[in-house]
């Protein structure tokens, strides 16, 4: 550019130049554009005709194509009659593209007279014309869009501009607009809050006057909030300002509309504070997700703050976020007001009245900080009266609100350790010491143990354990007289375990003294099953197991394939730990024909647990279970624990489940109530995949599947879900025959996740044609083929194999679903041939270009690269097309349906190059070699 630049300004330079823009328009006419403004005005001279000529021929009259590209770049006025129309458009989807289709707009091409032109335009079309002039053009541009904006009569187009200029931080343009703006200009401009970024010493001086006045002057405290973030955070004042509108009464906290909590946080943090101090104090609501802010203020034990959170006659549950702003001395009052109302309810437990106010006051304490509070229990908690010595347990056991705190260690001084070794074991002692004492009590000491978690009280722990088995013991053996007597508290007792209460306080604490406690346990029928759930705890921890989800419901059966490559090892390798040994043991006693009924179904589900830790080879204990003369009802989630083992049990065995279970269901009166839900006999269907005949699965739906009949039909998802878990060919010959034969038992979601997530490209295939073959996108809620595309182009990250297998399942496929589902997929992951395969096949059906055949340009043609790990934001870059805009070229001169749709994709290829960039290694014409032209029209 400079050489023409420089050229054309020499004797004979123009001539030369103005042969260098005849040569470069049939090779890149953007290239021979920007040299035309560059030039000398005596190169156009030379070549305006053909240019001209040229442009008029190429460009589609209303249409801001790039032709009106060409015409922007070359700055030449002569193109006013085609530019000005479009770039003064009142429609957005043609002024836009017009302005910013160039690189930079040259405002020349719009003509003389421009102040005339815009006086005839609607003021919110000037208002986006001088703003993207101002926005989009070189200096020349900023120059004209402030001589335009000064005489225009709006205010608002003046300040759109300013807005815009700012934006570029052209400083010296804005002041200068401004000398000139209409005192509502200043307004407009001074809300929009760029008083804090304009350089101008005057210009933001008065703009933040005009935004003091406005702040005044406003009633809504919402609009004054919002100025006064505008302002700077050393105008005087300020913070007292937004403090004072966030305590408004008027102010609405939770506008689901506004980010003014976010703005809050970052502009003045402290005011933010106090103005929610002032809305507790005043009793107004909160905004949601305040409490972590509120834990920047500091505590208080006097005032109107304390003043309601002490008032717990009456419901207020935003008092409660209050309540963490009280100190030691109001926490001391709430528990005092606490074991008050809990011994006036013991003595009526009957008092509704008395039983809300104590639940009031329990949920105040379990706000407050965890730090003050356990400073205050450790300073009051050293009482011998054992109802005081419960109510405090439960308050420290169940302190903090779930998600913020209540699941882990309550937070305590450090230098407390040792008090709080003590206090908790005068408490276990004060429990333990009342022979006639309720089990509650010692279940709320064992779960504050817990959640303090020092291993020092595990000997206290198993004492507070061993005396509810005690005590559970002798409340069973007196239920019958308790019922007699009528005495409620006693018969229920006897029907209540606290197993999960000490379970859960065991695993807190974990390690080597909890596993030799919860060993001595395991043959106990009313902890055997929970002592061994402790072992696995603790060895999932040593093992860094990651904790199940809550939302996913075991058996897990995606891991079965590896199970049974671990099992098939030779020789197999030896247990990572051996805390699966004492369970072992214990079931090898209790798993023997002579012993009861009880201690037969302790050890079926010891197996199950024992199962799922890592274990030597005790496959004939294993059998030695199963043979248990216990129904099979009591086996499911043992056999699912063998499959998860890498066993292969037995399908004459699960069949035989099934039919009992159906035998029964059948003759039940009420059948009905089993027709209702599938809990009880889908797990035996979920097995059959993993026996001896997995093709059993079929056979066990069919007969399932007739109990329920029409009126009561369910949905199977979970057995679709582990058919789907079985790998190979095996698995994706039952998926097909399940999916033609039981296609209801699931949604066509699932069934598309069953295939996709199977990781295999057999079985993105097999799922193809079955949606192709119409047995799948079906009906209202069919998955369509624009979901089905994106699922496979994620897949398709992951397999780079599946490209070429979809691309040649295309070039045979017919026009039906499975054509749209693969079209779509290249809308998401095209390769280059994938568009030159999808052109052939628009043309051999007389399909015109379309937009899916633009996404999978725009997939082939440019980058997305994330701006961050796990982002859903990209940069976009291009991509190197230079191979596939030389077939569509050779194209062209094909058929003509062909040719139509290769030139419209060469077209469609040349706008994203001109939006992103042209790739390092991609020529300017498509085959510069082939001696054509290109557009076409640039044919001499």
């Amino acid at each position: 550019m400079f050489a023409a630049e420089r050229l054309s300004r020499e004797s004979n330079g123009a001539e030369v130049v103005a042969h260098a823009v005849r040569l470069a328009l049939p090779i890149d006419p953007m290239l021979a554009a920007e040299m035309i403004f560059r030039a000398a005005p005596a190169v156009w001279d030379l070549v305006r005709d053909d240019i001209i000529t040229f442009a008029t021929r190429w460009h589609q009259p209303g249409k801001a194509d790039r032709a009106v590209r060409f015409m922007i770049m070359t700055g030449r006025p002569e193109f006013a009659a085609q530019v000005w129309p479009l770039a003064s458009s009142s429609d957005r989807q043609i002024q836009i593209p017009t302005l910013r289709g160039p690189p930079y707009f040259r405002p020349r091409v719009l003509g003389d007279d421009l102040q005339a032109k815009l006086s005839g335009l609607a003021e919110e079309t000037r208002e986006q014309l001088l703003s993207m002039i101002a926005g989009e053009s070189g200096l020349d541009g900023m120059d004209l869009a402030v001589e335009l904006a000064k005489i225009d009569p709006s205010s608002k187009v003046q300040a759109e501009v300013v807005q815009t200029l700012q934006f570029r931080r052209a400083d010296h343009h804005v002041a200068d607009l401004l000398s000139s703006a209409h005192d509502e200009t200043w307004e407009l401009i001074a809300r929009a809050g760029y008083a804090r970024e304009i350089r101008d010493d005057a210009v933001a001086k008065r703009l933040q006057e005009i935004q003091s006045r406005l702040v005044g002057a406003t009633t809504d405290p919402s609009q004054r909030l919002g100025l006064l973030f505008q302002q700077s955070a050393d105008v005087p004042g300020r913070d007292t300002a937004i403090a004072a509108a966030i305590a408004d009464q008027q102010f609405v906290a939770n506008n689901p509309q506004s980010s003014w909590l976010y703005l809050a946080q970052r502009a003045a943090p402290a005011a933010l504070l106090e103005g929610l101090r002032q809305r507790l104090a005043a009793g107004y609501d909160l905004p949601l997700h305040a409490d972590d802010v509120l834990l920047g203020l500091d505590v208080v034990d006097q005032g109107p703050i304390v003043d309601a959170v002490l008032n717990t006659g009456r419901e207020d549950r935003k008092i409660n976020a209050a309540a963490a702003l009280v100190g030691q001395t109001t926490i001391e009052a709430l528990i005092d007001k606490f074991l008050t109302a809990a011994k006036a309810l013991r003595e009526d437990p009957s008092n509704r009245a008395l039983s809300d106010e104590y639940m009031r006051i329990e949920s105040r304490l379990h706000c407050t900080r965890p730090a003050i509070f356990a400073a205050v229990v450790l300073r009051k908690g050293e009482s011998d009266d054992s109802n005081a010595v419960d109510a405090l347990a439960s308050l420290v056991a169940h302190h903090g609100v779930h998600g913020r705190g209540g699941d882990k260690p309550l937070v305590i001084d450090p230098t407390s350790r040792g008090a709080w070794i003590e206090l908790l074991r005068r408490w276990a002692g004060t429990v333990l010491a009342i022979p006639t004492g309720g089990r509650r009590e010692l279940s709320h000491v064992a779960s504050a143990i817990g959640r303090l978690g020092f291993d020092e009280l595990v000997p206290e722990l198993k004492r507070l354990l061993d005396e509810d088995l005690l005590r559970l013991g002798n409340a069973r053996a007196g239920r019958a007289d308790a019922l007699r007597r009528g005495d409620i508290v006693a018969s229920s007792d006897a029907s209540i375990i606290h197993d999960i209460q000490y379970r859960s306080s065991f695993i807190r604490i974990g390690g080597d003294a909890v596993a030799g406690v919860a060993a001595q346990y395991l043959e106990d029928r009313d902890f055997g099953i929970s002592a061994a759930l402790i072992l696995k705890s603790i060895s999932d921890r040593q093992l860094n197991v990651p904790e199940s989800s809550f939302n996913r419901r075991w058996p897990w059966f995606d891991g079965v394939d590896t199970a049974r490559k671990v099992r098939a090892a030779s020789p197999r390798p030896a247990p990572a730990n051996g805390l699966a040994a004492p369970i072992v043991a214990a079931i090898d006693g209790l798993a023997r024909p002579e012993r009861e009924k009880e201690d037969q179904l302790l050890a079926i589900n010891l197996m199950r647990v024992g199962l799922g830790m890592p274990h030597g080879d005790h496959d004939d204990l294993v059998a030695r279970v199963v043979a248990l003369p216990q129904p099979l009802a009591t086996k499911p989630m043992l056999l699912a624990a063998m499959v998860l083992d890498g066993q292969i049990i037995d399908a004459d065995l699960v069949m035989q489940a099934i039919d009992d279970w159906l035998s029964v269901a059948n003759q039940d009166p009420n059948a009905w109530h089993k027709r209702q839900e599938t809990w009880e006999i889908e797990p035996w269907l979920e097995l059959l995949p993993f026996s001896t005949r997995p093709e059993a699965i079929f056979e066990g739906l069919v007969k399932v599947k007739a109990f329920y009949g029409r009126d009561w039909a369910k949905r199977w998802e979970r057995v679709l879900t582990v058919v789907a878990a079985i790998p190979g060919p095996l698995g994706d010959g039952l998926l097909l025959r399940l999916a033609r034969e039981h296609r209801d038992i699931a949604d066509d979601y699932t069934w598309m996740q069953a295939f996709l997530e199977r990781g295999a490209v057999a079985s993105v295939l097999l799922y193809l044609d079955l949606y192709n073959e119409g047995v799948f996108g079906r009906g209202p809620n069919g998955v369509d083929a624009w979901h089905i595309g994106r699922q496979l182009a994620a897949y398709a990250q992951r397999s780079p194999e599946l490209n070429s297998e979809l691309q040649t399942r295309y070039e045979s496929i017919g026009d039906g679903p499975g054509r749209k589902v693969l079209e779509q997929f290249f809308g998401e992951a095209a390769g280059e041939n994938d568009i030159i395969a999808m052109v052939k096949k628009y043309a051999a059906t007389k399909q015109p270009y379309d937009g899916q055949m633009h996404r999978a340009l725009e997939a082939v043609a440019t980058e997305k690269v994330p701006i961050g790990e796990d982002s859903n934001a990209y940069n976009v870059y291009p991509a190197p097309v230079g191979e596939l805009r030389k077939a569509l070229f050779g194209m062209l001169y094909g058929s003509p349906t062909e040719a139509a749709i290769a030139r419209r994709c060469l077209e469609e290829i040349d706008e994203l190059r001109d939006e992103h960039g042209i790739a390092a290694d991609d020529g300017r014409h498509p085959d510069v070699m082939s001696e054509r032209p290109w557009p076409p029209e640039a044919k001499t």
